[in-house]
């Protein structure tokens, strides 16, 4: 399912067109309509083609943006390379019309191409699905790309959305660990075992939906006056899932399990409210993709002029620490508090001033001060950060 904002989008009489705000998208075969029910659920405008397997989704989701288009595309170049690990890759296609920077990703499930491109300071996003074969913009898709066009939308097309009224989750960063800073985190760990045993294995672990960490080694014990060797592995998961969010809060389901025997672990969450120039919000968040806290920090404490109030949004929640057991399981589902969405007018103003207003719903583990277990500082170190933004018209 795709997590990106819904907005009101109207469809001129013709069933042949596709409009949004300034972009006007005509198509013709091999390109079909996709169902109403699919793209409320999408939240974007679809076209198919079942016999080559391709799937176009214009999204609904626009932001106001006070930049100009190169400066623009070095921001999402970078994005995009950063989320992916180095993996994903940029380029421009020379499909005439408007230009566009082009995301590709590709999975074993198939190739997923994002153009992004940016119109009287509105940004627009489509997202092309292709086989995973395909690693260049496919002809039909061209085509379509040579077709549409961006102007300022006709007087009597509605294009606007109603004043948003709730939040709605765009992306998860999950901070990258490299082998410095891991070794780094069980450096006490090492100390600890001493002569007596030693670390074989150590990680943190990072999926779509929950985060994951593992410890495991030996130790030389005496046994009838015998020594032998006793391999111990702790660890654990945390998963979560965003049920809904509304203009003050977000449904989020906690799920942690433990492979643990003496350990007392448990998630922790944090909802942060962030406001400030557009460019230094993204920083902040790109140095948490980093694990760096600092600059998150440091916009939390700040104001600037036309910024509603930054910080914490309400107290963390945590759940009950557990005494592990091997399978053990807790869960449970918390209503955490974000801070209170603007209404459309307050929300323009903010963008026209060059402000971004984000939630930022930081999922953690925490060990127990009483805990014995190893792997303490590597615990800490597994979280995440859920990105909330508002709505625009």
């Amino acid at each position: 399912m795709l997590c990106i904002f819904a907005l009101v989008a109207s469809v001129c009489a013709e069933a042949t067109e596709l409009r949004l705000y300034s972009l006007s998208l005509p198509y013709a075969s091999p390109w079909q309509r996709g169902a109403p029910e699919q793209e409320a659920e999408d939240d974007a405008l679809l076209l198919d083609t079942a016999d080559i397997g391709l799937q176009l989704a214009v999204m609904r989701h626009t932001r106001v943006i006070n930049i100009d288009t190169e400066t623009y595309f070095g921001r999402l170049t970078r994005s995009c390379r950063l989320r992916q690990a180095g993996k994903a890759k940029t380029f421009r296609p020379a499909a005439g019309g408007p230009l566009w920077l082009v995301c590709l990703r590709t999975t074993q499930a198939g190739s997923v191409f994002h153009l992004s491109t940016l119109f009287d300071r509105r940004a627009y996003s489509l997202v092309l699905f292709a086989p995973p074969e395909i690693e260049q913009l496919p002809v039909p898709a061209l085509d379509l790309l040579a077709r549409l066009r961006l102007a300022a939308a006709p007087d009597n097309i509605q294009t606007h959305a109603p004043a948003p009224l709730h939040w709605r989750h765009t992306r998860t960063l999950f901070p990258q660990a490299d082998a410095g800073v891991l070794a780094a985190l069980v450096q006490n760990d090492r100390a600890r075992l001493g002569d007596d045993g030693m670390l074989t294995g150590y990680g943190l672990d990072y999926e779509i939906s929950g985060l994951a960490w593992f410890i495991e080694g030996y130790q030389w014990q005496t046994f009838d006056a015998r020594p032998a060797r006793v391999e111990w592995r702790q660890g654990g998961r945390l998963e979560f899932e965003l049920a809904s969010a509304s203009s003050a809060s977000v449904n989020t389901f906690l799920r942690l399990d433990l492979v643990e025997d003496d350990a007392a672990v448990s998630g922790r969450l944090t909802a942060w409210q962030l406001c400030g120039p557009d460019l230094r919000v993204e920083e902040a968040l790109e140095q948490l993709q980093h694990g760096e806290q600092a600059a998150m920090l440091e916009l939390s404490r700040a104001h600037f002029p036309g910024c509603p109030e930054s910080g914490m949004a309400g107290d963390s929640v945590v759940l009950p620490a557990l005494s592990g057991r091997s399978g053990q399981r807790v869960e449970a589902e918390f209503a955490v508090p974000l801070p209170l969405a603007l209404d459309a007018y307050r929300y323009d103003k903010l963008r026209q001033a060059g402000l971004t207003r984000i939630g930022l719903l930081e999922i953690a583990l925490q060990a127990d001060p009483r805990r014995v277990g190893f792997g303490d500082r590597l615990i800490e170190h597994a979280r995440s950060y859920v990105v909330f933004e508002q709505e625009s018209r």
